[in-house]
């Protein structure tokens, strides 16, 4: 048996250095090059119709809460971080002329998250005011109130 065993460690050892053997014969390589991406760009920020869901909270002398509702087109979640008034504000559907509104916005600041492709309603409590030089005719106006969006790409 003391000649089978020599034997058979003799061919596992000589297997053993043949295959180190081959992979010491295989080549290694190397290289370089160039991968791709590209940034996609960033669509403007706008807010959806919510008219319907608005009540009547206005009268002169009093706050009322603006609902806006946030929609981001981009592929990636955003944050608002403040909605500001940029224009005049206009009524429509109220019982007689509405020229002098007497409607303010206070611009607001926070933090509004919006998934990417998405809608957020968002309530800003008391941001609208009627001052006491509002037209008679304004009773049950519908007020549109124009806002400028400013907010960032939602990092993680």
């Amino acid at each position: 048996m003391r000649k089978s065993v020599k034997l058979a460690v003799v061919a596992t050892a000589t297997v053993a250095m043949a295959g180190t053997g081959i992979a010491y014969a295989a080549w290694v390589a190397t290289g370089t090059g160039s991968a791709y991406t590209k940034a996609t760009t960033a669509q403007a920020l706008s807010t959806v119709d919510v008219s319907a869901q608005a009540a009547g909270q206005l009268y002169p002398g009093a706050t009322g809460d603006v609902i806006v509702k946030l929609h981001n087109p981009n592929q990636y979640p955003v944050v608002i971080t403040s909605i500001s008034g940029s224009g005049p504000i206009t009524a429509s559907g109220g019982i007689g002329t509405c020229s002098v509104t007497g409607v303010t916005f206070t611009d607001q600041a926070g933090s509004w998250a919006v998934a990417a492709g998405g809608d957020t309603a968002v309530t800003l409590a008391g941001a609208a005011h009627m001052s006491n030089a509002s037209d008679d005719g304004c009773q049950g106006a519908l007020f549109t109130i124009p806002v400028t969006l400013t907010g960032s790409s939602n990092a993680s």
